[in-house]
């Protein structure tokens, strides 16, 4: 039997289903500004981010080897592209702004750009998107010029962010990188929890709509 993932933005919730540009449905990040981050709350207080939960419906095993990259848009979904420039373009530009980044957790110095993940379910607003301090739940697609590119660099997804509604949000019990549990599983989890942000530079030049999809890969067998 096929198992089928939910992305939502509540724990074991509905899909997101936000209007694109183009046609079809996803997650919009809202505005980008230059020197800046989106989602943005405040950026001195580094608040603000996509909060994202990958859940399924299998029924007797976990789904393993759960990673991340990002890629062209409309090549997995088919969605006709709505953006500024083109798909390819875009995603060159995403690449090339994950590469150069710098570090700067709320952008302070207007150096980060691209788009990042962080993978620390409880993670507290001080720290989150911290990558200096906690590199191995907190990157950046397009570092290194090829991390999270495409699935052989994809980035697995930590074990830092699995969580259980129980109710109420709960981290799990013995977490494994890679796998998010069946339903009622409090040991692996239920939900991997991620946060995401879109960074531009102070000095990036260019605007309008950026489009990309970004991926899930994961293994199963019921």
């Amino acid at each position: 039997m096929t198992v089928l993932l939910t992305i939502s933005e509540t724990i074991d919730g509905s899909a997101v289903a936000d209007a694109l540009a183009g046609g079809g449905t996803g997650v919009d990040f809202g505005s980008t500004v230059n020197d800046q981050y989106s989602p943005l709350i405040d950026k001195s207080a580094n608040t603000g981010a996509k909060t994202l939960y990958i859940h399924h419906d299998a029924t007797i095993d976990p789904i393993t080897d759960v990673k991340t990259f990002i890629q062209e848009y409309g090549v997995g979904t088919g969605f006709t592209y709505g953006g500024a420039d083109t798909a390819a373009n875009d995603y060159t530009s995403l690449k090339s702004l994950g590469n150069a980044s710098g570090s700067s957790k709320n952008n302070a110095d207007g150096l980060s750009g691209g788009i990042w993940i962080d993978m620390d379910a409880d993670a507290s607003t001080t720290n989150q998107f911290d990558q200096v301090t906690f590199p191995t739940v907190v990157k950046i697609y397009g570092d290194n010029t090829t991390d999270g590119t495409d699935l052989a660099t994809a980035l697995s997804l930590n074990s830092a962010a699995m969580v259980y509604d129980a109710p109420g949000e709960t981290l799990a019990s013995a977490p494994v990188t890679g796998q998010i549990g069946k339903a009622t599983d409090t040991v692996l989890g239920t939900n991997g929890k991620i946060k995401l942000r879109a960074y531009l530079t102070a000095l990036y030049a260019n605007g309008g709509i950026v489009q990309w999809e970004w991926v899930i890969a994961y293994s199963f067998t019921a």
